[in-house]
């Protein structure tokens, strides 16, 4: 019998339609990074099948996922290409549009950003000169730009889901704003579909080749809503856990898959650590 608030070292696919069969429970909200078969070194799994295999892979991926996802849930498919192969993400998104997915919002997750001194609005207070932030790793070749920025995917199953905008808001810019939009009654606004979320610079080497930060996770659930305590959210690639933290961190339920058990160990490490920060707050 599956439980929540655990990791299974499990095909995802199995364990949708084990979800399915038990019947048991829904899920609310699915957060997740799958391989993107650009040939990353992940532990075991082997990061370049072909192009064919691999999208059929992700149409089974959607399909079922579809099956245990409640009527009003979320999907949020974190997934990104090469400058040499750009088309991965889009051929992804058909696949899960084709298992009945309606594609809602489509948000970029930008990991470095530079702004230069003439872009900068009059009325930012905080910087009057041009700034680069965000961690990349530039590539060699004379032909492409360096990719600094992967899509974030929002299905739903009816593209008119109600999301909880302002609980990801920002700041006006300029506080004229608030009284000039009648709509607005608060020095929030919507965040749009550009979201800053930076990796921290790794002198090291990483546990994991491909994670995406806890914050992401984060601003996709709190984005969707959250509320009552039967409320679960599920990663099928839960690799070394940042979906797990995102959802202690807000009080909610989850649960994870992932067919490498070096990197669930991993997870379960950072899982413990998380929950002994919170109990313990310095």
């Amino acid at each position: 019998m599956i439980s929540i608030n655990q990791i299974y070292c499990e095909d995802c696919n199995v364990f949708m339609e084990k979800i399915r069969k038990e019947g048991r429970f829904e899920i609310d909200i699915i957060v997740t990074s799958p391989p993107y078969n650009i040939g990353k070194k992940y532990s075991s799994y082997h990061d370049n099948k072909k192009i064919d295999d691999y999208l059929n892979w992700l149409l089974i991926v959607a399909q079922r996922s579809y099956s245990i996802l409640k009527p009003y849930g979320s999907f949020f498919l974190n997934i990104g290409g090469t400058s040499a192969e750009p088309l991965i993400p889009y051929l992804a998104l058909n696949k899960f549009i084709s298992a009945g997915y309606k594609l809602q919002n489509t948000i970029h997750w930008i990991k470095s950003i530079s702004v230069e001194k003439e872009d900068i609005g009059n009325n930012n207070q905080i910087c009057k000169t041009g700034f680069s932030i965000g961690h990349f790793r530039p590539i060699r070749s004379n032909r492409y730009l360096t990719n600094t920025h992967e899509y974030i995917f929002h299905f739903t199953k009816t593209g008119n889901l109600n999301l909880e905008k302002l609980s990801i808001g920002v700041p006006y810019q300029d506080k004229s704003n608030i009284k000039r939009w009648k709509s607005v009654d608060q020095d929030k606004r919507d965040r749009g579909n550009v979201w800053f979320i930076s990796y921290p610079t790794i002198q090291s080497g990483r546990s994991h080749p491909a994670v995406f930060p806890e914050k992401l996770a984060s601003l996709c659930i709190k984005l969707h809503g959250y509320s009552d305590k039967d409320f679960i959210v599920y990663d099928p690639f839960l690799g070394i856990g940042h979906t797990a933290l995102a959802c202690i961190e807000l009080g909610i339920n989850y649960v994870g898959t992932d067919i490498d058990k070096t990197y669930i160990d991993i997870a379960k490490d950072m899982i413990l650590e998380k929950k002994k920060n919170l109990s313990n707050p310095k």
